[in-house]
């Protein structure tokens, strides 16, 4: 590009950066005016009429729809009683009942969309007292639903065998192995869920038996399956006869009673696929990749309210029949409902009185959805939208502000960080933003993504030595990964917990690694030029490779290998009550909102620290000048192939130690195909931390990872409350990855480094 052409394309981002300077002005005047109107009489007074139309509003909708209801069912009615009812289609019975109950619906909302108040203090009183009583009951309740959660997903994550702790076992038994599990449940505030856990430990070791069950009743299929070579000669058989000679072909079916009907429907099947020469039917298996979040669900089915909520929501009901008495009063016919239809009433009115907080747009918007915009005419329409979006107008604002300064400052930004890394985080500041928009709790997020770092944050650091060395980006880092996956399965196959479990896995996984990464580092040094294919081919095929060896390693404890075979080992295994979570508990606490993992910070900074160290190191320096430029290295004296040797079995060994890391912190080991993708997903974050496919250092480690991470995360809960569904963020995950990859591919001009 010409200076001139230069010149001019940086005057028009100037422009663009002061229109949106301005923008952002004008968005920052209407938010302060937003929020001076909010604390005025007049916009109090406007919410108190709005609430008082959206209760009545929320009164009639259960009256309204059951009239509406009953014409669609009396018209039905009359219908079928009519001779030709039969002649008529089911879409014009549909479209006839339909217009009766929409015609009926509108007469009853003519009816009772502007009733006669009579004495609107008294109602206005009332309503009050239930928002006051719900306000402080609603905050109780938030506050027990968040200790019990934190205790919940303590026992979910640290009890490794419901069925050893709950099985049999009196409650006395059961509450003091919880509390052994989790001191914090013999404390004395924690009492009244006490029960609540009892009914959770023997629930989750009834599940773990069902799923033990099942797991085993597969595998006896799979083996009936492969033991019988003709399955035609079956098909004519009954019941008795069948199971009779299942049992001559496979004698371990002679113990399996209680599977007896399964197996019996699997045979015939197979029986009658091949008798009618079909291909015998297959058991559904779920695909695996690399997992891309974690997080315990709370099943809230099992908590149980202090004596103290108790009596606060006792209150409600004593306010809430204070204020149905006003409300019957002025519409009678709400006396009449039945109590299914109260339930709903109670429902739309306590949504109506009680939004989740007493903040001004959550009102606002409450009694909106409720037809309260009726009373409202004018400007006090005008100004009471005002002040309802104050807030999204502040955001607007500074969206803009920042949109402007990357734009004025774009040269030396992109100079500085390059595109890749100031869009992203232009990005993530902006999902922030958009955080706060739809109240998703940011502080909750953030403690999310310092997680997901530790858990990613070595394996994306295995990356930072291949590029140095030379061969790019290594995708066949999985090699170390199935080296640390073994060692994870050793440490589960010698039943070690705690820390010298997590020690043992990554010490035996690194010391696999090495003699795989030398041999995989010498067919490197052999395809120069083609190092990215061949790494991925070579990952690729040593998944699938070990697919096979999985089945075959002679491992022999029963809590990882298949139970009816006695041999193989299973596709995911737990390692809660091994060494799960056990570095992001170590010393975690709490600021700001933010949960801090400090114990997976602290391993990852020592492993970083270490990656700098070494970089620094006469060795590290050679390896970094060779991946640079092998040429001028050689001409230098330095063993070319030697260092590419040392920076991929360094890189081979940190992700067997990555893997370890990453298992850990999700608390499952995952075999088989799960660890095909972690390749991508590591090569993504390293080049949005601005690395290239020659040059990387620590500092793109750790950035790369928190904004990958950071926004899949926050992309994960922002398309959960935009988009029904929120299937976004596999999307979002998949684009960022390989478009990153594409855009530094295409960066580095696909120059030999021979």
């Amino acid at each position: 590009m010409s200076e001139r052409a230069k010149r001019k394309a940086g005057g028009g981002r100037r422009l663009t950066a002061v229109v949106l300077f301005s923008l952002a002005a004008l968005l920052l005047i209407g938010s302060v005016c937003g929020y001076v109107l909010r604390g005025t009489a007049a916009s109090q007074a406007n919410l108190d009429k709005m609430r008082t139309s959206a209760v009545l509003h929320a009164a009639s909708e259960g009256l309204v729809e059951n009239i509406a209801q009953q014409a669609r069912a009396e018209k039905l009615k009359e219908l079928r009683a009519d001779k030709d009812f039969r002649k008529r289609g089911l879409d014009e019975v549909n479209a006839i009942c339909d217009a009766a109950r929409d015609e009926a619906r509108a007469e009853a909302e003519k009816m009772y969309s502007n009733p006669v108040v009579s004495d609107e203090a008294a109602l206005e009183n009332a309503i009050g007292a239930f928002e006051g009583v719900l306000a402080t009951s609603g905050t109780l309740y938030e506050r027990e639903r968040s200790a019990y959660a934190a205790l919940y997903v303590s026992l979910v994550e640290n009890v490794s065998d419901w069925t050893d702790l709950a099985d049999g076992a009196t409650d006395d038994a059961i509450l003091q192995g919880l509390a052994d599990t989790v001191p914090e449940i013999a404390a004395d505030e924690n009492a009244h869920l006490r029960d609540g856990f009892i009914r959770l430990a023997r629930a989750m070791a009834q599940a773990e038996q069902e799923k033990e069950a099942a797991e085993l009743q597969k595998q006896m299929i799979a083996q009936m399956k492969g033991d019988i070579a003709d399955w035609s000669a079956y098909a004519e058989l009954d019941d008795d006869a069948l199971w009779a000679s299942l049992v001559e072909e496979s004698s371990d079916l002679e113990a399996a009673g209680d599977f007896k009907p399964a197996l019996l429907e699997a045979a015939k099947a197979f029986a009658a696929a091949a008798a009618n020469g079909e291909a015998l039917p297959e058991q559904a298996e779920a695909e695996q990749g690399a997992e891309t979040f974690s997080e315990t669900q709370v099943d809230y089915g099992y908590f149980t309210p202090t004596e103290e909520l108790a009596k606060e929501q006792a209150d409600n009901a004593s306010a809430y029949e204070e204020l149905k008495t006003q409300l019957v009063a002025i519409i009678p016919d709400l006396s009449g409902l039945s109590d299914k239809l109260q339930d709903t009433l109670r429902t739309n009115v306590e949504t109506v009185v009680w939004p989740g907080s007493l903040d001004f747009t959550a009102r606002y918007d409450a009694y909106m959805a409720h037809g309260a915009a009726s009373v409202l005419a004018g400007s006090a329409a005008a100004t009471m939208k005002l002040a309802s979006v104050a807030e999204v107008l502040l955001l607007a604002s500074v969206a803009l502000l920042l949109l402007g300064l990357v734009m004025y400052g774009w040269e030396p930004l992109t100079k500085r960080f390059g595109v890749p890394r100031t869009i992203i985080a232009l990005f993530f500041i902006y999902l922030c933003l958009l955080a706060e928009l739809y109240n998703i709790s940011v502080p909750m997020m953030l403690g999310n993504v310092l997680e997901r770092m530790t858990m990613y944050g070595v394996l994306v650091l295995a990356m930072m030595p291949g590029i140095q060395c030379g061969i790019g980006l290594n995708m066949g880092m999985t090699i170390g990964c199935i080296s640390g996956l073994l060692g994870i399965v050793f440490s589960l196959q010698f039943n070690m917990t705690g820390f010298p479990a997590l020690i043992f896995a990554c010490l035996s996984g690194a010391i696999i690694s090495l003699p795989l990464g030398w041999a995989y580092s010498k067919l490197l040094n052999r395809m120069k030029g083609n190092e990215m294919t061949i790494s991925t081919y070579v990952g690729f095929s040593f998944v699938s490779l070990m697919c096979i060896g999985w089945m075959l390693l002679p491992f022999n404890n029963p809590k990882i290998i298949w139970l009816l075979s006695g041999r193989g080992l299973r596709v995911t295994h737990s390692l809660l009550g091994s060494f799960a979570h056990l570095l992001d508990n170590f010393l975690s606490f709490k600021v700001l909102g933010v949960e801090v993992p400090t114990g997976g910070l602290l391993f990852l900074a020592f492993c970083c620290l270490l990656m700098w160290l070494f970089s620094r190191s006469r060795t590290g320096i050679a390896m970094t000048a060779v991946g640079s430029n092998a040429r001028f290295a050689e001409a230098s004296g330095i063993n070319v192939n030697h260092m590419r040797t040392i920076g991929t079995v360094l890189s081979t060994v940190i992700a067997a130690v990555g893997i370890v890391i990453y298992s850990q912190a999700f608390g499952y080991a995952q075999l088989y195909t799960a660890p095909r993708q972690l390749g991508f997903i590591a090569a993504s974050a390293i080049l949005i931390g601005g690395a290239t496919v020659s040059k990387a250092r620590v500092s793109h480690v750790l950035l790369g990872v928190f904004l990958f991470e950071g926004v899949l995360v926050f992309g994960q809960q922002i398309a959960n409350s935009v988009v029904a569904g929120g299937g976004l963020s596999e999307v979002m995950r998949i684009m960022i990855s390989n478009g990153i990859i594409l855009y530094a591919l295409t960066q580095s001009g696909g120059a030999s480094r021979e």
